[in-house]
This record gives structure tokens, sequence and C-alpha cells, in this order.
């Protein structure tokens, strides 16, 4: 696990927070490889094996210029506005996610890092359920796993809890008579390209879901402009109308660009995200396989 290691003799210990000590047989540098593809460089890193979990300070990284953001049961790395990793709370600590660690120097287990899995899997495929991620192994399209069907998902049970059911709106038959459309944050993670936020177009008819990144809300208006021509051009009709929230991507020009093409342009109620449920839940189920 160490790139480089200087022993320690000097009997230095490390205090814990019960008042227990450990000692420090040496100090050196770690270099994590990120599922990302990403390296971690980590110095000064003391070795101390009484300790049997690999961790790391939130605060130094913190220091040293990484953007730590907490977000429900995840946490994701970034420094200078680019992605370098992510990780997953397990037994009361966020794991990061690293490449599999043959160590040399100690016998720490190295399993507190979160490795391919397919729960993993379940979650990054918009949460198919298992039967599916068999075939895909069978189909040698992912790696192999043992599949634990005990093994409960917190996000699908979470799903499947019922609340009121609000009253049933009727689905438009005809493509483009009702687009609906959305955009998102990536939480102040930016792509490869600069990009920081995602929007999304879907038909109320075929349910088929367009998506373009974005670097500012303000190119929703552009992404708008050449969805409709493909789809128009695609399909020799016209967009009728189009739903959306309030937010102020949608405001002038964008709704000056509707009514200039004789789009009816809906927006919903205030706090009633439900009104456009249909581009909420995809935009969340995209964050979830996107964030894995």
């Amino acid at each position: 696990m160490f790139a480089t290691l200087q022993e320690s003799e000097n009997g230095e210990k490390l205090y814990m927070g019960n008042s227990a000590t450990s000692e420090i047989k040496g100090q050196g540098k770690v270099v994590l490889k990120m599922t990302s593809g990403k390296e971690l460089t980590l110095n000064n890193v003391l070795y101390v094996p009484d300790i049997r979990k690999n961790l790391v300070s939130g605060s130094l990284l913190n220091k040293h210029g990484f953007r730590i953001v907490f977000e429900s049961d995840k946490v994701v790395v970034s420094k200078n506005g680019m992605y370098v990793g992510r990780g997953y709370v397990s037994d009361g600590l966020f794991k990061l996610n690293v490449m599999a660690i043959k160590p040399k120097m100690n016998k720490i287990n190295p399993s507190i890092y979160l490795l391919e899995s397919p729960y993993l899997w379940h979650g990054r495929l918009g949460h198919v359920n298992y039967d599916t991620i068999r075939r895909l192994i069978n189909l040698q399209n992912i790696p192999t796993f043992q599949i634990d069907k005990s093994h409960k998902c917190e996000k699908c049970v979470e799903a499947k809890q019922t609340r009121s059911s609000f009253k049933t709106i009727e689905r438009n038959t005809e493509p483009l008579d009702l687009i609906h459309t959305d955009v998102c944050d990536l939480k102040g993670v930016q792509t490869r390209g600069g990009n920081k936020y995602f929007i999304t177009f879907i038909d109320d008819s075929t349910r088929y879901c367009s998506v373009y990144l974005l670097k500012s809300k303000n190119e929703a208006i552009d992404k708008f402009i050449i969805y409709k021509s493909e789809v128009e051009n695609q399909l020799s009709k016209k967009i009728k109308a189009l739903r959306s929230d309030r937010g102020g991507e949608y405001e002038s020009p964008f709704a000056e660009l509707c009514a200039q093409h004789g789009i009816r342009h809906e927006t919903t109620a205030p706090y009633s995200p439900q009104q456009n449920g249909i581009a909420e839940r995809k935009n969340r189920t995209l964050k979830e396989i996107a964030n894995l």
C-alpha cells in the first residue's frame, strides 16, 4: 500500500479518542488508485499496525485543496473543479472507491475500500433486478460476482414505500404533443468537459428521453433549440406543449421562444414537483447511475 515508507524507531505514540495509545511504526507516501482512474497521493501517512482500517483525514484533504461534498450516503471528492473519486457509507464510515490493493508491508485488510460488486452495478444500471445482473454476467458484459438475493437495496425499499396518490393525469397519445423538461445540478462536480448541469427532454407519449450537458443554466434555451430542430425534423411534427418547473432558466427568453413558435409553456405550481414528475424521476435515476 505504501509507495515509500520510512520506518520509525523512536517509539512515537498515536493517542486515540478513548485515551488509548498505539505505536507509530513508520511514515511514508500512499498513492490511491481511484476507480475513476485518477490517483490520490497522500504524503506523511502514518503506519500504525494496531489500527486495522486505513483512515484518510477529510480535514487534511480540504487543507490541501480538495473539495469534499457529503450527500446522503455518498461523499464526492474533487479538486480545482475536477472530479477525483467518491465513496459510500459502510459501518458508519465513508469508504473511498479504490482499485484492489495487495498489501506488501502490512496485514491491514484492504476490504475497507469499496470495490466492484453486484450491488454497485445494480445502482449503476438504474436499480435493475438481480436476474438482469445475472444475465449480464453470463453475457460477460460486467464482471463476475456472487449475488446474495437476500441483500436489500435501501433506495429500492424507499422507492416502494407508498404515499397518498395524486390525481391521475391522462397520457398523451401522439409524439411531441407534450414534452417534459428539467435541469439538474451535478452538485458542484464538473465533467471532463467542464459541464456542471444536464437538461432532459422527455416525450410524454413515447417516454423517449434526450439528455444534454450544460456548462451553465443559461445554455438551456440553446439545447432546447437543438432538440426542437432534431425531433421536429425526424418526426415531421411540431412540439405543441412544453412542461417545466418555474426555474429561472425557463423564464424569458425561453418563454418568448415558446410563444414565437406557438408552443404552450406549462409550468408547475410552487412546491408541486409531482406535476412534472416524469422529468423529476428521470433526472433522479440519471444522477444515481452517473454517480456510480
